[in-house]
């Protein structure tokens, strides 16, 4: 294992090279979508020692579990042997299952240069039709999105006004 001290900066360096290398014409990719991570409150149990963040990227909302920084092995199990890549180390892309909150979570290993081993589980996909990483987040956490104010010239206009008012803003002096 590569694990590493959890650093959402490092996280994020490594997702906007990761956005860098994609088509942006992809149909399942929301491009508008900044690279966003959001560390979560430490863990209110002792013995549920994991970091963890919230991640947007244009592909997906995820929550990134980092294993323990002291190297010792992750609390994961696996039904069949984990692989190594070329260097040694756990590869990524196996799914396994993450034991945090005293749940069993499923989860993606992911490596980066930047980050060392991490855990991804999915919380939202596909996340077309959203504007802002907030929003994203609030409705992948099951929470209800804060409404934007519009800022269009419509909304200026909708508001009542009496006559006395009117009849002063047409008058010209």
């Amino acid at each position: 294992w590569d694990c590493r001290w959890p650093d959402p900066v490092a996280m994020q360096v490594a997702h906007d090279r990761i956005r860098l290398t994609l088509d942006p014409d992809r149909p399942d990719l929301n491009m508008r979508l900044p690279t966003t991570v959001r560390m979560e409150p430490a863990p209110a149990s002792e013995s549920d020692p994991l970091p963890r963040a919230l991640l947007v990227t244009p592909w997906a909302a995820e929550r990134v579990f980092w294993g323990l920084p002291d190297g010792s092995a992750p609390p994961i199990s696996s039904a069949f042997p984990l692989q190594g890549d070329d260097e040694g180390r756990v590869d990524t892309g196996q799914g396994v299952v993450l034991h945090a909150d005293g749940t069993d979570i499923p989860v993606i290993i992911g490596w980066e240069p930047e980050t060392g081993h991490f855990f991804s589980e999915t919380l939202l996909k596909p996340i077309l039709n959203y504007t802002r990483a907030d929003e994203v987040l609030q409705i992948a956490l099951g929470e209800r999105p804060t409404p934007t104010k519009s800022k269009s010239l419509s909304n200026h206009l909708e508001h009542q006004v009496s006559r006395r008012s009117l009849f002063g803003f047409l008058r010209r002096e």
